[in-house]
């Protein structure tokens, strides 16, 4: 039988192959692999749509500073992927476009990577190494690597999004392991690409150096610990600012419409000032404990806490330059999931971040302490019936960076109440 012509490859079968290709990977769901063809390239997807049917921050409003919406409360696409994987021997290579809603509709390549592997005879197990150039995702912690359709909840914990708005960058990558042992270690630009259109540059010639070491083990057959730690070292950037003219101002205190000599004011104009670079560290350790219970499914515990300088670039952006001092973040986060047969899950998560472990203000002589940090609680359901997962959702969130209609600090509420249609193909 003679091979079909190439245009029937590159058309017909490759449509065939994304209406085709297998129902979802995930928790406790039945799952077909992609389809194969063209000699071990495959084809997978998935599209999430969103609904916030209660944001209690939203507002009918424009931000003046920046032109965005202030109204939260809408349907988004914040996700919607297609997926190319290819391997061929001892290499692999994966290219997925993205495309979303979140400001707009928007279209771009999301993970283009190329590896090269040393497997071992299990082909299950990971390679004993592997090294992977291209854009690829941030080996940094439990959250962030994480696939966004295995994750039971909408979106990952404050932490994870202050120090990577984005999960991806692009570097190279060396990363395997051996019996029980992983280790992954990433030399990479430091200006993650996130989910909104932001990085994808490089600010500074310094690179990020980022390391995970971690151990996955199965002391019984239906328990699974999975426990690591993970190191980052960088470079930030003080943006400088360009030089200013001479500007004469009039304000018309008595408002009378005239101009009158005390009325006017000479604003000098200031020398242009240079970029800064700074540097910026990170450290963190998680932990990850599944049990599969008879006739219920996987429960899960599993936390992550981190330590960080001058990291965040995503919540409150670090300056330590135009601060005076560096800055210190804490963050942390603990949750647990339960399978309710294959049909159904649920699961409750707490987090917790500062963003500014030394902040002050003066109130009348005194300088005094301020709390800056943001926690929420999260409670979620998800029904599944593959391909098809649809999630509820509602988040207690809080932050102390708000002021009474005396000026003084207190806490504002933002609670969130939102659904999640995802279909995986």
């Amino acid at each position: 039988m003679t091979a079909p012509e190439p245009r029937i490859l590159s058309a017909a079968m490759i449509l065939c192959a994304l209406g085709a290709a297998g129902s979802a990977r995930g928790e406790g769901s039945a799952a077909s692999p992609p389809v194969q063809m063209l000699g071990g390239l495959r084809f997978s997807g998935f599209l999430q749509a969103d609904a916030v049917l209660y944001r209690q921050s939203a507002r009918d409003e424009i931000n003046s500073a920046t032109g965005a919406p202030l109204n939260t409360q809408r349907f988004s696409i914040p996700r919607a992927r297609l997926r190319a994987d290819f391997e061929r021997g001892p290499v692999a290579a994966v290219l997925e476009l993205d495309a979303n809603t979140l400001e707009g509709p928007a279209a771009r390549i999301l993970d283009a990577e190329i590896t090269g592997r040393w497997q071992g005879h299990d082909p299950k197990a990971p390679p004993y190494v592997a090294l992977t150039v291209g854009l690829l995702k941030v080996p940094f912690g439990l959250e962030v690597p994480q696939s966004e359709t295995s994750r039971l909840f909408l979106e990952r914990s404050t932490t994870a999004q202050a120090f990577f708005p984005g999960v991806y960058d692009l570097g190279i990558r060396i990363h395997g392991g051996h019996g029980f042992l992983r280790y992954s270690a990433a030399v990479m630009n430091g200006d993650p690409i996130g989910e909104k259109g932001v990085g994808g540059l490089d600010l500074t010639a310094g690179k990020d150096v980022l390391a995970r070491l971690g151990v996955d083990t199965r002391p019984v057959a239906a328990v699974r610990v999975e426990v690591g730690i993970s190191g980052l070292t960088g470079q930030g950037l003080h943006r400088g600012t360009p030089a200013t003219k001479d500007v004469l101002v009039w304000r018309d205190a008595n408002e009378d419409g005239l101009v009158q000599s005390t009325e006017i004011q000479a604003i000098p104009g200031a020398a242009a000032t240079p970029s800064e670079p700074f540097r910026r560290f990170a450290l963190a350790a998680d932990l990850r404990l599944t049990v599969t219970i008879p006739l219920l499914g996987e429960l899960a515990i599993y936390g992550e806490v981190a330590r960080a300088q001058n990291l965040d670039r995503g919540v409150e952006p670090a300056d330590p330059v135009s601060v005076g001092r560096a800055m210190r973040e804490l963050g942390f986060y603990a949750g647990i999931t339960q399978e309710l047969t294959r049909w159904a899950m649920v699961g409750l998560r707490y987090d917790r971040y500062d963003p500014d472990a030394d902040a002050s203000e003066q109130r009348g002589v005194v300088r005094v302490p301020r709390d800056s940090t943001y926690s929420t609680v999260a409670v979620t359901a998800a029904f599944r019936w593959s391909p098809l997962r649809v999630i509820a959702e509602y988040q207690h969130n809080q932050n102390a960076l708000g002021r009474s209609a005396s000026g003084l600090p207190t806490t504002l509420g933002d609670d969130l109440f939102a659904l999640r249609g995802e279909v995986k193909f």
